[in-house]
């Protein structure tokens, strides 16, 4: 019997420990509405201790009808699982969504509808925040949405698709030898930038390179507990400057200076310090009701400003 041609999407769900959020986005996934024979799903498991097999055994069994495949990427590190999946597609496209993700049914058909009007290298959509624990009084639900606009268009030079909803074609994965294995979460290790780093990446080396947005192609993206508290936020603001500065400046950059850097640093924690007094203390209460939302959306620059110095002296 003849191997059934191939689709025109693979999804690939990467995931780590999360067994009862993988459990949700797959079941998602299994009702979407573009015919099955269109896509396939693959399940790589990056050294997961939990009962992630057992819920990817256990969708396999209740959808015998659908392409679905589970494997098991022993290197540690979201680039490689990432790199796995692509590795193991066999569709024109490679659909990535993460693991804390739920979409519409028609993400899929949307998706289809993209690649037959513009037949771009690379696409993807926002994503729009959902709970599942209530949400502190100073929270904006825009803090953790990515939007970039109502309208479909290509992408310029600076605007970037988000990982957890984005579509690459499997050649370009391949001939760029996908994602960088020393970016991006590794476990429980909070890291970033390795999609940020292909797009880059495909733009410098893809003539004529198209990378497109569309809004129609959403996904939902859940925002945990830990993600709501205002010190996981400086955190990660600090560790984003970190891998912005890797994937932005070039590790033999012939203009490096590490003393300008350092005193820039040092500007910007007083700035930081001046700036946390003013939102404190000063702040327009009818644009930042809560002192939390000043440090959120104007003070927190500063301290990712510091991450860029830290990784330009320290890990460039």
């Amino acid at each position: 019997m003849s191997e059934a041609p191939p689709p025109l999407i693979s999804v690939v769900i990467c995931t780590y420990n999360r067994a009862d959020l993988l459990a949700d986005v797959l079941r998602t996934l299994v009702c979407q509405t573009l015919s099955p024979d269109r896509f396939e799903i693959i399940i790589v498991d990056n050294n997961s201790k939990d009962a992630t097999q057992g819920v990817c055994s256990s969708i396999i069994a209740e959808n015998p009808d659908l392409p679905i495949r589970y494997v098991l990427e022993p290197r540690q590190g979201l680039s490689h699982a990432r790199n796995r999946g692509w590795r193991e597609a066999r569709g024109e496209y490679v659909g990535y969504v993460d693991d804390d993700c739920r979409v519409p049914p028609e993400w899929l058909e949307n998706a289809e509808e993209v690649v037959k009007r513009v037949q771009p290298t690379a696409f993807g959509g926002p994503y729009y925040a959902f709970y599942t624990s209530p949400k502190p009084a100073w929270f904006k639900k825009e803090y953790c949405t990515h939007v970039q606009g109502s309208e479909a268009r290509p992408l310029q030079d600076g605007e970037y698709l988000d990982g957890a909803n984005i579509f690459i074609r499997k050649n370009i994965l391949k001939t760029l030898d996908g994602f960088n294995p020393d970016l991006g979460m590794s476990g429980d290790k909070i890291a970033y930038g390795e999609e940020t780093a292909l797009l880059l990446n495909i733009r410098k080396k893809i003539l004529g390179a198209l990378i497109y947005y569309d809004p129609k192609l959403h996904v939902y993206h859940l925002v945990p507990p830990q993600k709501m508290l205002l010190s996981w936020n400086a955190r990660s603001r600090f560790i984003n400057g970190r891998y912005a500065s890797r994937v932005f400046n070039s590790r033999n950059s012939q203009n490096k200076n590490v003393i300008k850097k350092f005193l820039h640093g040092v500007v910007l924690i007083g700035i930081l310090v001046l700036d946390l007094t003013i939102g404190t203390i000063f702040r327009d209460r009818s644009r930042y009701p809560c002192f939390q939302n000043y440090y959120y959306e104007r003070s927190f620059q500063y301290i990712e400003g510091l991450g860029a110095c830290w990784g330009y002296i320290f890990e460039n």
